[in-house]
């Protein structure tokens, strides 16, 4: 709809000089600016291609249906190589650590009348950011910029042809794929943070669920760039001692594993299940609902979490299948274990 709503809407010159020129007083809200941008992109798109409305099919124009439908199917094909090369998600390495991106598609198939309806799927990003945390962790501010480029560059790598030969992919079709961020989770050393928790809600649904035409954001970079770009303000940042509280809680939690690791319950013999990497047994939880929202300031208010699976008891894992314990007792055995834990305020 954008595209449809942008070349009948045609802002002033007197709006777009200075905002193209970034040489302006006056302060312009984020969807003026969008118009303007994806203006300037469908101008630029025509001329590119030449398009006029003859070159689009008609009613009964069925060899123009079948064109529209291969570049379709050849959109479609890429998105497909490209989760095969990234099954579970794309490693991206910035100077702030580490995006895993994964992309989905949810495709509408082909037809005449998908294409009257200007929407042929969504394509949606998630991303796991992974921070550095020495001295502190830090939220880039071109996350969002960098997950989409790389998508994108990786896309024509893959299929060259949807840049550098248009005229095969007609200037509407990829605009009918609509491209978002379905989700954005911070990870922190041990932490996990949901980025929709620590956001503004109109700037987390402009700026990642708002969904814009494929083709506007591949054409054109700069476009890209704009409905993508966060600002300070945009993403919370964290208290100069995060990093080192959030190590010693771990540090803390560790010893407490080892301490109560083995043992006896009313005559059983147990013991914890015991990981290669211990750090993995451990998550620390931010507490949202002691965030100040006026200076974004994630400080280390903290609840963490031991998670090590089944216990031994008696040799036998404690399933609920074939532990030895009744289930009445598996129930009062976990209670117990619990309570020992929330003595050095520790969940279990």
């Amino acid at each position: 709809m954008w595209g449809v709503y942008c070349l009948k809407t045609i802002p002033d010159q007197d709006l777009i000089d200075p905002i193209l020129s970034g040489k302006t007083n006056r302060i312009y809200n984020s969807s003026t600016v969008n118009v303007v941008w994806q203006y300037l992109y469908n101008m630029r798109l025509s001329k590119l291609k030449g398009l006029t409305e003859d070159d689009q099919p008609v009613d009964g124009d069925k060899r123009g249906i079948d064109k529209l439908k291969y570049a379709s199917d050849k959109f479609v094909q890429t998105i497909h190589k490209y989760r095969k090369q990234n099954l579970f998600w794309k490693k991206i390495s910035i100077p702030e650590g580490e995006i895993n991106s994964t992309i989905r598609l949810e495709e509408v198939p082909f037809s005449e009348t998908s294409y009257k309806d200007k929407f042929l799927g969504n394509i949606t990003c998630s991303i796991d950011f992974k921070p550095k945390m020495d001295p502190k962790p830090v939220i880039p501010l071109n996350l969002l910029q960098v997950a989409a480029t790389d998508f994108i560059d990786s896309m024509l790598e893959i299929n060259p042809d949807l840049k550098d030969k248009p005229s095969i992919y007609p200037s509407d079709i990829l605009d009918m794929y609509h491209f978002s961020f379905s989700n954005v989770n911070i990870y922190p050393a041990q932490g996990v943070l949901h980025l929709r928790d620590y956001m503004d809600t109109p700037t987390y649904n402009l700026r990642l669920l708002s969904p814009n035409g494929f083709g506007g954001i591949m054409f054109s970079r700069s476009f890209l760039l704009n409905v993508y770009k966060l600002i300070p303000g945009d993403v919370p940042t964290f208290d100069d001692e995060y990093s080192l509280a959030m190590a010693k809680l771990v540090k803390k939690a560790r010893s407490v594993y080892n301490g109560l690791k083995k043992g006896t319950w009313k005559g059983h013999t147990y013991e914890l299940s015991t990981y290669l990497d211990l750090t993995k047994a451990f998550i620390v939880h931010q507490d949202r609902f002691d965030y100040n929202r006026t200076d974004k300031v994630l400080r280390p208010n903290f609840e963490i979490r031991c998670n090590v699976g089944w216990e031994i008891v008696d040799g036998i894992k404690n399933t609920p299948e074939d532990s030895p314990l009744s289930k009445e007792e598996q129930q009062e055995f976990r209670q117990y274990l619990k309570n020992r834990f929330k003595n050095f305020d520790i969940g279990y």
